[in-house]
């Protein structure tokens, strides 16, 4: 398939067919309205496509074509055409003339001639731009364009709603015939949409085989009695008439009174930013107001900027009081290691003010590299500036550059801003990767680190950052500083602008500084137990397998997806539920499908778990315990998970199971030093207890205000029995459907979970939303809310986007619906137990601190004997940490390692 022209290409007109798209919106996306009533989906859907186009393909002349009311002169032809459409609805007619004002604003002329259809007046235009050696994109579906399409790929259509080119091949695999025959074929089908007569009996796979046969239109004509087929001869000769007249009025005119006019047609020079900001605010598309408000307030593109290389102690003395005096200071660290805990320290990048940045290199290593500064040296004299908190320090994930320089003596304080942290809470689903971002919000061009590097010799390694040569990495390193300064500004004002400065700067930063701290302290682990586990794993490994082959009825390889999909499918004849690309699936889903079947899907799932568990785990942990310190370090993730939760790596704490017995054992290998015991403080139950709040439910919050089993509650509403007739597998049921509602489980995936029927699931959601009709109000606002702004937040404000609401795509759009109703209440979970860790940022008493959080659970190193002292302090921080209409409720233990206290 052909390509699109290259972003930004000069000699390239775009042409939209503004009535095909608004009319494909109309009819794709749902009906959407703002709180005013007015109509908005095909609008919408209509600038997501615009949006769509700019941003990937950066057009730099775009023209834009419309119908004009009437049948032209394709009415006189025939009077009958287009006679069989219906007016527009008026939800349809206002949104089309909200479209024309929108693209008028962008200041982009919108064709339209009486006589005329779109059709012909992109017809017109493409033919004067050819004309002038220029290339032709048009962006429409509409089939008739078709016959615009040029073997020389000077002319292509594009579906920009699927992202589809269009091209020569494109048009023979649609039509079968080239480009400039699609005329003769749509004349002898006919297009029942506008009431163009055609051949009866002939569709698309006759009339390419009747144009291959005769060479055309005329040629089919010239010769009937060539016509082998019998029935279809007869029909071409009774409806030659009507064919020719369709012939007539399925042609493209190019003569209309229009002229091409390229500084006209240049997008961006007549742009009227204050009409569309009275558009958007109008018809309340608070992204598209947001992307108007930023485009106002971006810096200019950043002009030359000088970057040198440090390596003497005068100019690391006048760095640090350059510093001093400025009360900023960007800093990155650069290692060849991913993991802090673990890096060397090659070099620093250091700003202290906008257009200026050095490099400090401090371990390189290749031959002729440059006499560097000593780490004594440098702690002299930037130690007391990067320890200064009276001096900001910005940079792009700090955390990573504080636990680096904290491994090498240094340690900083002030840290004021992490463009990492303000890009993920601008969108949590956008990356955050610094070249993209300086890119977008402060116009630096970027260099990418594999630019740098020369290519490496087939088999060897890729040279790393300390084997690189110090000229070559300056100019790289001090560009990640600038965009520090640079994004810092730019940054703000979106963050005030998006009302999420306060989370940013009384939160996630201050949260970042508590990370940092965990991150570099890290969590005792004791090997020992973890080897015991290993062999006992092992020995259940080997049965698990023996098993497994005796029920098989061979041995074979567990591990070989091919090989278990044969004994399975072809040997065992168990139905295969779920087809790859490779093959049948013998995946978790799959497998359990057919557990009820046969004895050996369950004994492969149950191998698998357990075989996960000790890979990751408990071969994995000891080789983590780092030599120096005697613990582990997990990486503390603060800007990777959209809901906004903390996530680790390296290990991924978050994937211990908590209530099977392998996970306890794991668990018993995290362990408290000697004189101390590990204290665990967890949220119980707290998603509930704030989709109780949020939703306002009477008797959710009722039961939360009373202390009731809220499951139990539920299942008393559910199975309308009073409480002394729950029963567990009632319980049960009810609390897989309480959660499934905070999670948008829908009646299959709830259904598959309690192991019943569709239906009943089904019956089991529709009972909980009677009974509960606060929650199922509040689940319908937001939605309705996060379809009108694209975006939903959570009770501190976090905000989430979601274009996706407004796709065309059904999966991606309910998938995009489930997560704007569970955002709100797994957001806000999120949220207060990291602003309980900020509260707790001092530790509740001496020598305590804290060393792990998974989900909603904070762990404490804590002396043994000041364990009561320090559970009150820290309950009572957590469970006051916000008023809601439900108390928060903190479960409290503590033991000599993780599995006795939580």
């Amino acid at each position: 398939m052909s390509e699109l022209p290259a972003p930004g290409t000069d000699d390239v007109l775009w042409l939209i067919d503004l009535s095909n798209y608004v009319f494909r919106a109309y009819h794709a996306l749902p009906p959407l309205q703002n709180s005013h009533g007015e109509p908005t989906g095909a609008t919408l859907g209509t600038l997501n496509m615009l949006n769509r186009m700019i941003e990937d393909h950066r057009p730099s002349h775009i023209a834009v074509v419309m119908d004009s009311p009437g049948r032209g002169f394709r009415g006189e032809i025939d009077p009958e055409y287009k006679a069989n459409r219906s007016k527009a609805p008026p939800d349809l007619s206002h949104q089309i003339q909200r479209c024309r004002e929108i693209f008028e604003a962008y200041g982009m002329p919108i064709y339209m001639k009486e006589g005329y259809e779109a059709d012909d007046l992109i017809a017109t235009l493409t033919r004067q731009a050819l004309d002038e050696g220029w290339r032709v994109v048009i962006a429409s579906t509409d089939k008739d364009l078709m016959q615009l399409i040029r073997p020389d790929e000077r002319v292509l259509c594009w579906d920009a709603m699927r992202n589809k080119v269009y091209d020569l091949a494109a048009v023979d695999k649609k039509f079968g015939v080239a480009p400039e025959r699609v005329r003769d074929v749509l004349a002898l089908i006919g297009d029942s949409s506008d009431n163009v007569p055609g051949v009866p009996g002939v569709g698309p796979k006759t009339a390419a085989k009747l144009i291959d046969q005769f060479g055309d239109f005329a040629g089919v004509f010239a010769d009937l009695d060539a016509v082998k087929r019998p029935k279809l001869r007869q029909n071409l000769t009774e409806h030659e008439e009507a064919a020719r007249r369709a012939y007539a009025l399925v042609a493209l005119r190019d003569d209309a009174d229009l002229r091409f006019e390229p500084e006209a047609l240049r997008y961006g020079t007549h742009k009227d930013a204050d009409r569309l900001v009275t558009l958007f605010t109008e018809l309340q598309f608070t992204r598209f107001l947001e992307m108007i408000e930023e485009e106002r307030d971006a810096p200019a593109p950043v002009g030359p900027i000088a970057y040198t290389t440090l390596t003497d102690e005068a100019a690391l003395r006048a760095l640090a009081a350059a510093a001093r005096t400025t009360g900023t200071l960007a800093v990155f660290a650069f290692s060849p290691d991913a993991e802090a805990m673990r890096a060397s320290l090659t070099g620093l990048a250091l700003a202290a003010e906008p257009g200026s940045a050095v490099y400090l290199p401090i371990d390189h290593h290749y031959l002729g590299a440059p006499a560097q500064l000593d780490l004594d040296t440098i702690r002299a004299h930037l130690g007391p500036v990067l320890s200064d908190p009276a001096v900001v320090k910005l940079g792009h994930d700090l955390k990573f550059t504080q636990v680096v320089l904290a491994r090498h003596g240094l340690s900083m304080h002030g840290g004021g801003g992490d463009s990492m942290l303000a890009a993920y809470l601008l969108d949590s689903e956008a990356t955050t990767k610094l070249g993209i971002v300086a890119e977008r919000d402060a116009k630096m061009k970027w260099t990418d680190f594999s630019k740098l590097a020369p290519k490496a010799k087939r088999g060897a390694p890729k040279p790393t950052v300390d084997r690189l040569d110090v000229a070559v990495v300056t100019p790289w390193a001090g560009a990640h500083a600038e965009a520090a300064l640079r994004l810092a500004a730019a940054q703000n004002k979106k963050l005030v602008r998006n009302q999420l400065e306060s989370l940013y700067r009384d939160l996630e930063l201050p949260l970042s500084d508590i990370l940092t701290r965990m991150e570099t302290e890290g969590v005792l682990v004791d090997p020992k137990p973890l080897a015991a586990l290993a062999t006992e794993m092992d020995r259940d490994l080997a049965d698990l397998e023996t098993r497994a082959h005796e029920a098989a009825g061979r041995t074979f390889n567990l591990a070989s997806p091919k090989q278990l999909e044969g004994v399975l499918f072809d040997e065992l004849k168990l139905k295969s539920t779920r087809k790859t690309k490779t093959g049948r699936s013998t995946d978790a889903d799959a497998l359990e499908a057919i557990a009820g079947d046969h004895p050996l899907p369950a004994l492969v799932l149950e191998h698998r778990q357990i075989a996960k568990l000790k890979n990751t785990y408990v071969d994995a942990l000891p080789s983590l315990i780092h030599p120096d310190t005697g613990r582990i370090h997990t990486r503390w993730d603060q800007a990777q998970a959209a809901t906004g939760r903390i996530s680790s790596q390296h290990p991924n704490l978050q994937n211990i199971p908590i209530r099977t017995a392998i996970g306890r054992r794991i668990r018993e290998a995290f362990v408290a030093p000697e004189g101390h015991v590990l204290l665990s403080c967890d949220y119980s139950q707290i998603e509930l207890r704030v989709l109780a709040h949020l939703s306002a439910d009477p008797k959710l919050v009722e039961a939360f205000k009373t202390g009731q089993d809220v499951h139990v509650r539920t299942a008393m509403e559910v199975f309308d029995v009073p409480e002394d007739a729950v029963t567990p597998t009632m319980r049960g049921q009810s609390k897989t459907v309480n959660f499934g509602v905070i999670y948008g489980m829908g009646p299959v995936a709830l259904g598959k979970k309690l192991g019943i029927s569709r239906n009943d699931a089904k019956g089991f959601i529709e009972a909980y939303f009677a009974r509960y009709e606060g929650v199922r109000t509040f689940m319908d606002d937001t939605l309705a809310e996060a379809h009108r702004t694209k975006t939903v937040r959570t009770l501190l404000g976090r905000r989430r986007m979601l274009p996706d609401l407004s796709s065309t795509n059904h999966m991606r759009r309910a998938y995009a619906e489930r997560i704007a109703q569970n955002t709100p209440i797994q957001g806000t979970a999120a949220d207060l137990l990291k602003l309980a860790m900020v509260k707790l940022r001092e530790p509740p008493v001496k020598g305590a601190r804290m060393v792990l959080t998974v989900h909603d659970e904070l762990v404490f190193e804590v002396p043994e004997d000041r364990v009561d002292a320090a559970a009150a302090k820290i309950r009572a921080a957590m469970e006051e940490v916000t008023q809601l209409d439900v108390p928060l409720v903190v479960d409290v233990g503590h033991g000599a390692h993780w599995g006795l206290a939580h």
